[in-house]
């Protein structure tokens, strides 16, 4: 088993985990961890270069219980607004889909979807497009702290 798969099967069970009760002399404090995944002109697949990307900060953070993800799916300027509109949406399904694939539980995986509605970069190149068409993904959680 490589590195990524034991990383992987980590954090399923991090996530998996019910939330824990904390002790009174604890605290706890909230953990932010985004990724990205890219897609091709027209396409709702995620890509191999994505796909360890996507789960490889959270999967070494093993104070973190995970609470919620987010998949907010986004395209490009190109092409009618229904179309973006359902592609956008497809791209941020895809992307849950992998992630109940390796573990989490559906139940914790959001979408939405901005078809063009949020650039990342302009739409006025092929460059900016293409970082345009993309999943952003928040991991949302809490990790105990010593009581201040």
């Amino acid at each position: 088993m490589n590195t990524l798969s034991r990383l992987m099967m980590t954090m399923s069970a991090c996530l998996a985990a019910a939330a824990p009760a904390f002790a009174a002399d604890t605290a706890v404090e909230p953990v932010t961890v985004r990724a990205v995944a890219h897609f091709g002109f027209d396409r709702a697949e995620v890509r191999p270069a994505d796909q360890a990307a996507l789960l490889a900060e959270v999967a070494s953070m093993k104070d973190v219980t995970w609470q919620t993800v987010t998949a907010t799916g986004h395209t490009d300027s190109v092409g009618p607004a229904g179309h973006n509109q359902r592609l956008s949406e497809r791209r941020a399904r895809t992307v849950k889909a992998y992630l109940v694939g390796k573990g989490l539980d559906p139940a914790m995986v959001a979408t939405q979807a901005r078809a063009d509605a949020a650039p990342s970069a302009p739409n006025t190149t092929a460059t900016g497009r293409a970082k345009n068409r993309r999943t952003d993904v928040e991991f949302r959680g809490v990790r105990t702290v010593a009581a201040r």
